[in-house]
């Protein structure tokens, strides 16, 4: 919330803030956190697919621009075949997903891996919870992919094929987080196969660390054999280690299909309750020091009076 002051009327008694309690206003404010108006968005238009250039060879990378989407994941990969049989024409292993936020378009890179299948080649983009895809032309060089047998254009394989609907990282308000020590978080996605055969128990590999490559290892959670149209909710509870302070990234991956699916979210740690005592510190500093000078003012030796009537010191006339 933005509060605007009007000016102090002509003889206000104006207060004077010390450089300590300004800081210590500043850390409160912040462990506080302050309100922010949220601003007015646009109506977002069509979902649009937008790529960088026309063509591309076989292992350079492609900025794709998604513009109108709905907010949620969006699946972006490289398809033979112009598409046409879904995720049995696509490069799934450099398939990545990008999280969509509303009123904003959302960019992300992609390398050209050689599809199953021979070109025309298309970026096929899809939302994991929406329904919505759409694909974008895209020729590619250097490709020696088969061509699609005849009569097989649009008969898929029965294949699985898992997606990760939602995603969020969910935190745990401990003295610990607070402090900048270890903090707990819980991890909660949501994974569906779109597939017409079973994921017989997918192998789930999780990382944790700083940057968009973290390294740390995070015990995985088992998953049991998904069915064809099956949707299961996964929750993983893990631990930032400490110091816990700032932006993390949480990485995993399902494999074991043939068909690995690469998720990712962020997460942040702020260690409030040292900002709170550092201003409770401050606070009591001042006050401090207040108090010691108002001591030694007092302490002062007053100047005492001779005891002589000045009065007396004139001759009587």
């Amino acid at each position: 919330m933005i509060r605007r002051h009007s000016p102090g009327r002509p003889g206000a008694a104006r207060h004077r803030t010390g450089p300590l309690s300004t800081a210590a206003a500043l850390a409160l404010a912040a462990a506080l956190g302050t309100p922010v108006a949220a601003a007015a968005r646009p109506v977002a238009g069509p979902p649009t697919i937008g790529i960088d250039r026309a063509e591309v060879a076989v292992g350079a990378q492609v900025t794709v621009t998604l513009t109108g989407w709905p907010a949620g994941l969006v699946n972006v990969e490289l398809c033979g075949n112009g598409g046409r049989r879904g995720s049995a024409d696509c490069a799934v292993t450099s398939a990545v997903q990008v999280a969509v936020t509303a009123g904003g378009p959302a960019r992300t890179r992609l390398r050209v891996v050689a599809p199953p299948v021979a070109c025309p080649c298309v970026v096929r983009a899809s939302s994991l919870d929406q329904g919505t895809s759409g694909t974008v032309p895209l020729a590619v060089t250097g490709s020696s992919a088969p061509a699609v047998p005849a009569g097989d254009a649009l008969d898929p394989a029965p294949s699985a094929r898992l997606v990760v609907t939602e995603l969020e990282v969910t935190g745990d308000a401990s003295w610990s987080g607070l402090f900048g020590g270890p903090a707990r978080r819980l991890l909660v996605a949501t994974v569906r196969n779109d597939g017409t055969a079973p994921a017989v128990e997918p192998a789930v590999s999780v990382t944790l660390g700083r940057g968009d490559a973290p390294t740390g290892f995070v015990p995985p959670p088992l998953l049991d054999t998904i069915a064809p149209g099956e949707q299961r909710v996964v929750r993983l509870p893990f631990t930032i280690p400490g110091p816990a302070v700032g932006r993390y990234t949480v990485r995993g991956e399902i494999g074991g299909l043939g068909q690995p699916v690469v998720f990712s979210a962020t997460t942040r740690n702020h260690p409030w309750g040292l900002l709170g005592l550092a201003a409770a510190l401050l606070v009591a500093w001042q006050v401090r020091s207040t108090w010691a000078a108002g001591a030694v003012r007092r302490r002062r030796p007053r100047p005492r009076s001779s005891g002589v009537d000045d009065n007396s010191r004139i001759p009587a006339l």
